[in-house]
Formats: C-alpha cells, sequence, structure tokens
C-alpha cells in the first residue's frame, strides 16, 4: 500500500465563511485573519488536525493537498 505525503492544507477563501469551526477544535492550527476567513497558521503540517476541521468546516472550505508520484 502507498502512503501519500500531505504537502498542503488549504482554505478557499471563496468557500470560507468565517464560522471557526476549524480554529475552536484546533486553535493551534487555524486562525481567523483580519478579512474573516480561516488559514492553517501552525508552522508544521499536522494531517490528523487538518482532517478533522476538514470534517467539522459546515461549507468544505478546507482541503487537504497529497503529493502526486508518477506510477513506474
Amino acid at each position: 500500500m502507498t502512503q501519500k505525503k500531505l504537502i498542503a492544507i488549504r482554505v478557499d477563501n471563496n468557500l470560507c465563511v468565517g464560522s471557526g469551526m476549524c480554529v475552536s477544535s484546533h486553535p493551534d492550527k487555524f486562525a481567523l485573519q483580519p478579512d474573516g476567513h480561516a488559514k492553517y497558521t501552525a508552522l508544521v503540517l499536522d494531517e490528523v488536525a487538518a482532517r478533522e476541521a476538514e470534517e467539522l468546516c459546515p461549507v468544505s472550505a478546507i482541503s487537504l493537498v497529497y503529493e502526486e508520484k508518477e506510477p513506474q
């Protein structure tokens, strides 16, 4: 089984409504910006926290980006 490597955690500003669910669940990983949108702010990618925030987001604005490997 191939394990994918997480390379980014994105918050789509076009979808984010600033509900703060991600910030409430992981205040050490997410923050609300002055424009009202959430942002992943931790220096280290935390897949477990990001996945939980992704599931909690009421508008599905959070996505996890994985490295794509070419088939060999």
